[in-house]
């Protein structure tokens, strides 16, 4: 059955909640990329400094999707210096000297200093994948997810990878209290951060405003909410907004919703983890879609 998604002067329903978004993981200290990342030999006070706008991408997989998806963007990569010892490692190699791809070699404690779960490699890309949402062209189907101050690494490479998967179009996150994309991002999200542009603004309003009149819809979880996102018409296009692990979404982000809802639980003094939340989410809108056709 066909969705009515014209927006009246009923349709919104500016409820407001001050619940937590259904995420539970412990908070952290955000995790930001270095302005300029030193890493010195030994004790020694020599240093290869590379600038801030390279993003660093750890991670084997992560890393061959960078090659795979923009090769060309590829600067640098570091290699651990016992790199022969490992099939994945051996793999990699291969395929940055066919793309005469700049290596160094460095120990692990080094490369420890950008990401520990490097898994023996590091890339600089000179890219940025940049979510265009003011002159993306849509189609019949939209679908964008909106991080309220996300602080986790795991959690946002977690997000990414998901996004990924399910084609998310782009990604809304806050320039500040946030995670970046930073090297442990791109080895959790193995490959997912190539595949999803990221616009970066701690004011959500002017975004969901103008992709209202696109079409799209807004929608934050909130564990507060009566309505389940299972009693949920999704529309063609939607926003999903999900708050921060531990304080959830924002005031302004929650009145910029069209509607807070829930995803269902036993437990009320619990809540899902963020990352999980998202794919349950993004899940429900893949399912409710391909049921319609």
């Amino acid at each position: 059955m066909k969705k009515n998604n014209s927006r009246g002067p009923s349709s919104k329903s500016p409820s407001r909640f001050s619940g937590r978004t259904p995420s539970g993981a412990p908070t952290k200290k955000v995790e930001r990329p270095a302005q300029f990342m030193g890493l010195s030999a030994g004790k020694t006070k020599d240093k290869s400094f590379y600038p801030k706008s390279w993003r660093q991408v750890a991670g084997t997989h992560a890393i061959a999707e960078l090659l795979q998806v923009h090769p060309k963007s590829v600067e640098l990569v570091l290699v651990q210096a016992n790199w022969r010892s490992s099939a994945d490692l051996r793999q990699l190699m291969e395929i940055l000297e066919k793309k005469k791809v700049k290596i160094e070699e460095k120990s692990e404690t080094q490369l420890n200093e950008l990401c520990r779960s490097h898994q023996g490699a590091v890339a600089f890309s000179s890219s940025n994948l940049e979510f265009n949402w003011q002159g993306q062209s849509w189609g019949a189907h939209g679908l964008i997810v909106a991080l309220d101050g996300v602080e986790d690494t795991q959690n946002l490479g977690a997000i990414l990878r998901t996004s990924w998967l399910m084609g998310v179009d782009g990604m809304i996150i806050p320039e500040d209290r946030a995670v970046g994309l930073t090297a442990t991002v791109h080895k959790v999200a193995c490959g997912g951060a190539e595949h999803v542009p990221i616009y970066r603004s701690n004011q959500f309003a002017a975004p969901f405003e103008t992709l209202k009149k696109a079409g799209f819809w807004v929608f934050g979880l909130s564990h507060k909410a009566s309505k389940t996102i299972y009693d949920l018409n999704i529309p063609e296009k939607i926003i999903w907004a999900m708050g921060a692990e531990d304080k959830g979404l924002r005031i302004p982000t929650e009145k910029a919703c069209d509607e807070l809802v829930c995803i269902p639980q036993i437990s009320p003094q619990a809540s899902y983890n963020v990352s999980v939340a998202t794919a349950i989410a993004l899940a429900e809108t893949k399912r409710q879609w391909s049921a319609q056709k």
